[in-house]
């Protein structure tokens, strides 16, 4: 809601200790996540939609869910603000964690401000709303302005918990909001006092009455006004509003909200909606909304909304909030392909349908038609631009308007959920009403011609999704991309820095600067060019299964043949067929006519000879893809491949996992099915040493399986990682890599790789036996010497440098003394060093494996923690010493306080490597030598099948939800590592051929490179 300041305090304050007292009682599993996956933000509903915790919905009637019952004062605080309530939560913001950056724009928000009342929280605790900046203290009661960018950082140590509450107020609340308006007092808390609370039963009109509509179109327009939008473009737009909102009227006075009047309510939506399209990019308001872009996604979806007249279960989320989708992180049985249980009434986009083209190619009437063919089609109205390019991170001007290419590593689990939610939040069906959310699967039907950029983008973001490529043949779009720049219907960046014009239009290739002053027809065929091959390229490695291509004339000779193809295709009901003769689509600039590009035929002669080659490859593909044609199928060379996957529905062996027997199967891997899933929810990618093997593996998600990739080395065990370098300890150094990401474009699949660590050094330090190894907040390189049983960092002209041993080590001695092994980081330096015993004679630690195991403190030196078993693996996070007590397969913390071991699973292996993201520890396990000397430990006296692979546990629950199992080629485990926000990664070693015309250069030379070519073979 807007509102005169950024921020008003009520005169009100509550007793945030009595407060923070009844929120105690709330255990981990009360908490929720955020609903778009914000890292260090959690919820616990208060108030929900019909009480039910889980539902975030905000249409329907709220009502105090369980928890509230149980917090007698914070019912009275709420009770004191003396307005209805809608969606109310405690939110929990962990120390350096932030709500993210957003402006709140749907009909919901335009409605209701958010009261806040700070329970947990420092001075250091900052909200930010527009140009304005304060600090909440406990217990007060503040709202602020939604309708301006608005964020809370939390830099602190601590958590921060705030109650918030939504509501629309009353004449009393708001009473409180004028200055000096009255006295300010404390909320006392009454004990056995019942307060009774008013909650929202209403919330979303049927139709909106049009007094409202026309008061929220005067707003956002004196908005534009203020915002210094051009006049005579603002004039326009109010002029085409105000006609709608004349018929609007006359509609309302004739049927007001009933049934019979749906059907021209739904048509002025249309309308309206094809009339914002004219005006998207023109007109932005103060909080840096698109006008256009808001009328289209925030207004039109409430204005006709039948669906919520239902029984109020329909669910409408926030612009911004997430879509709920299956849980990728839900505990499932241990085989493989059992897929992960879907919630049930909380909606999730299945099997999309996005179509590919470049512009001008027919994709808007195959849209419209196709959108109009089957009941399950939902759609944004329109093209998204407004979904995608409103996010923040993907805005072109964020991105120094490079090109609206977006890759894999883009879809960060943030932005994909918000990208989805935006999705949501504007859907509608064929007859221009809001979505029904009471089913799990919404088919989503998208059409934009700049996600011919976006495929491995797209892809991340809907990884079940499938595509249909449209062709038209170059002449014929470029014949038309002309006369849509000279029209200036399609501009979509009016003012796009470096570009002398016309106003851009159309999608905004790569090298689009090198274009400028070029002629027209240059211009376009340039756009033509680039987005086919970016297509080409892309489409290739969609499975053949999922992608269908579509010449457009064939479309045009058979439009319903060819729309229920596509509905097959899909997967979706086909219930009308077109009009015999199609009708013009929303975008037609002038009559089509056969040949009718003939009449620039002059101005394309010269560009059309370039172009022939990709034209050619593309009807290749046409061919090869077609929609009426059976799909070709992948080649089944499963030699070539480095891992297999386990067959569909493969069995699992009583006691776990089948083991593969053949050969070419020792190096391949099973897994449960949700694994893949799992990694891209956390858009995450695993390296693992396997030292016995000689092999760094990186486990990537590829589609439903999990492709293993194997490179070789001596003995790998230390692994240290980020996104830009890589740290292998060996048999006899340190190996460095450094990430070149461009690389990846001569790589099969070629832009497949997000992230490619070339070899750049080899550290010699002999064999020291490397253990665990961490980059430190310096870029300094740490790693276990366990041979000599000290801490060392490398040296340009030693071996290595020891900067730490422990206080019971009298001598430095290549001798194993007490097999040091363990480095746990803290603030990016040494914190804690774990040994498998106290001893200093020369491998004394063989005397007591089973339970001899210490934690070394690295500041005293002194041993803080002892009787371990065979402990590894020692970190800290989320504020807790963890650690894998290798001799038990237990994964467990530690209260380094008083020693105490609290074991929170355990699993059917000698657990060995280990790494956290988000919620879950990814834990390796070995297997026991069959000569294993280590014959005294706990795990030996089980009568268990210890395995080997990586298991995936959640570290609230200890439940293991998913794994991976290698073959009998992969014995024994060292280091388990995550690469947050790198999906594939590729690793180039000394021995490929790659490495020896890979450069990298200072940025002040590289400025003086020009590409030669490389000569032709004769």
């Amino acid at each position: 809601m807007q509102l005169a300041k950024p921020f008003i305090r009520l005169p009100l304050t509550a007793d945030a200790s009595r407060l923070h007292a009844e929120i105690e009682q709330f255990g981990p599993a009360d908490w929720r996540a955020h609903p778009q996956g914000h890292p260090g933000n959690t919820a616990l509903p208060l108030v929900a939609r019909g009480g039910q915790p889980d539902d975030d919905g905000v249409a329907g009637p709220m009502r105090a869910t369980p928890h509230l019952a149980r917090c007698p004062y914070l019912r009275q605080v709420l009770a004191a603000l003396g307005a209805p309530l809608g969606r109310t939560r405690l939110m929990r913001l962990d120390a350096g964690a932030e709500a993210t950056a957003h402006v709140d724009t749907n009909y919901y928000w335009s409605q209701r401000v958010r009261v806040h009342i700070p329970i947990v929280t420092t001075p250091d605790v900052r909200f930010l709303c527009g140009d304005a900046e304060t600090r909440m203290g406990p217990g007060e009661i503040w709202i602020f302005d939604t309708w301006r960018p608005h964020n809370v950082l939390n830099p602190a140590g601590t958590q921060r918990i705030h109650l918030v509450a939504d509501t629309v107020g009353s004449g009393a609340f708001w009473a409180m909001t004028h200055d000096g308006a009255t006295q300010a007092r404390t909320i006392p808390y009454v004990a056995g006092a019942d307060a009774p609370l008013a909650l929202e039963s209403t919330n979303f009109p049927v139709v909106m009455s049009p007094y409202e509509f026309t008061a929220i179109w005067s707003g956002w327009q004196k908005d534009a006004v203020a915002a210094n939008a051009p006049p005579g473009v603002l004039q326009s737009f109010d002029a085409d509003m105000r006609e709608v909102q004349q018929d609007w009227r006359a509609a309302w006075a004739a049927h007001g909200d009933a049934p019979g009047g749906w059907p021209r309510f739904a048509e002025l939506v249309r309308t309206m909606q094809k009339a914002a399209s004219r005006y998207a990019g023109a007109i932005a308001l103060g909080n840096g909304l698109d006008l256009a872009r808001l009328v289209e996604t925030a207004l039109a979806p409430a204005m006709h909304s039948p669906g919520l007249a239902v029984g109020g279960t329909v669910s409408v989320p926030d612009l911004g909030q997430a879509p709920a989708k299956s849980d990728p992180l839900a505990a499932v049985a241990l085989a493989p392909n059992v897929a992960t249980p879907r919630p049930t009434g909380r909606p999730a986009i299945t099997r999309p349908l996005i179509i590919l083209c470049a512009p001008r190619s027919g994709s808007t009437l195959l849209f419209e038609r196709l959108a109009a063919c089957s009941p399950d089609w939902l759609t944004v109205g329109n093209e998204s631009h407004v979904q995608i390019e409103g996010i923040d991170a993907l805005k072109p001007e964020r991105r120094g308007f490079a090109s609206n290419v977006l890759e894999a590593s883009d879809a960060t689990r943030e932005v994909a959920a918000d990208l989805r939610a935006r999705f949501i939040s504007s859907l509608r069906d064929r007859e221009g009403r809001r979505a029904a959310f009471g089913v799990d699967a919404l088919r989503l039907l998208e059409k934009t011609p700049k996600n011919a950029l976006r495929i491995p983008f797209l892809r991340s973001v809907f990884p079940d999704a499938r595509f249909l490529y449209l062709w038209r043949e170059p002449e014929e779009s470029l014949s038309s991309m002309i006369e849509g720049w000279q029209s200036g219907q399609f501009v979509t960046y009016a003012d796009l820095p470096q570009w002398p014009g016309p106003k851009w239009s159309y999608l905004l290739v790569p090298g689009w600067r090198e274009l400028a002053g070029r002629p027209l027809p240059e211009i376009v065929a340039a756009q033509w060019r680039a987005t086919q091959e970016h297509l080409l390229r892309d489409m290739a490695d969609i499975d053949p299964a999922a992608i269908r291509a579509l010449n457009l004339a064939d479309f045009l000779a058979k439009p319903d043949e060819t729309l229920r193809a596509i509905c097959d295709f899909a997967g979706v009901t086909f219930d009308r067929s077109p009009p015999a003769e199609l009708p013009f689509s929303m975008h037609t600039l002038t009559a089509p006519a056969p040949d009718k590009w003939r009449t620039r035929e002059g101005e394309l002669a010269p560009v059309l000879p370039a172009l022939a080659p990709v034209a050619e490859k593309a009807r290749h593909f046409v061919a090869v893809r077609d929609l009426f044609a059976s799909p070709a199928k992948p080649p089944q060379n499963l030699a070539s491949q480095v891992s297999v996957a386990p067959a569909a529905g493969a069995p699992a062996a009583a006691a776990g996992l089948p083991t593969p027997d053949s050969d070419p199967a020792k190096f391949a891997s099973v897994h449960t099915h949700n694994l893949p899933e799992i990694l891209r929810y956390l858009n995450t990618s695993l390296l693992v040493t396997n030292y016995q093997g000689g092999n760094l593996i990186a486990l990537r998600a590829d589609g439903a399986t999990v492709n293993t990739h194997y490179a070789h080395f001596a003995k790998p065990m230390g692994l240290a990682v980020t996104r830009d370098r890589l740290m292998i300890g060996t048999e006899t150094g340190v190996r460095e890599f450094r990430n070149i990401p461009s690389v990846a474009q001569r790589l099969e699949p070629p832009h497949r790789h997000d992230a490619v660590y070339i070899y750049r050094k080899h550290h010699v330090t002999g064999d020291i036996d490397i253990h665990e190894m961490a980059i430190g907040a310096d870029n300094e390189c740490w790693f276990v010497n366990t041979r000599f049983s000290c801490l060392c960092t490398l040296d340009a002209d030693t071996s290595f440098r020891p900067r730490w041993r422990p206080n019971f080590i009298s001598a430095l001695a290549p001798e194993d003394r007490c097999h040091l092994n363990g480095l746990a980081m803290a603030d990016g330096k040494p914190r804690w060093l774990t040994a498998l015993g106290a001893t200093d004679g020369a491998q004394g630690w063989r005397a007591n494996t089973k339970n001899g195991g210490v934690v070394i403190d690295y500041a005293t030196r002194d041993v803080i923690v002892r009787g371990l078993s065979m402990p590894h693996s020692p970190r800290w996070y989320r504020d807790r010493f963890w650690i894998l007590e290798s001799g038990k397969g237990s994964l467990a913390t530690i209260d380094l306080a008083s020693g105490k071991v609290e074991t929170v699973a355990r699993l059917p292996g000698f657990t060995r490597g280990l790494d956290f993201v988000g919620p879950l520890a990814f834990v390796g396990l070995s297997q026991l030598r069959e000569t294993n000397p280590l014959t005294d430990i706990p795990i030996t006296d089980e009568n268990i099948d210890r395995m080997s692979g990586v298991w995936v546990v959640n570290i609230e629950t200890g439940e293991t939800i998913a794994l991976l199992k290698f073959g009998d080629a992969v014995q024994e485990l060292f280091a388990v590592q995550a690469i947050p926000n790198v999906l594939y990664p590729d690793i180039v070693d000394e021995d490929d051929e790659l490495l020896q015309t890979i450069f990298a250069l200072p940025d002040d030379a590289y400025r003086d490179v020009r590409y030669v070519p490389p000569a032709k073979s004769a």
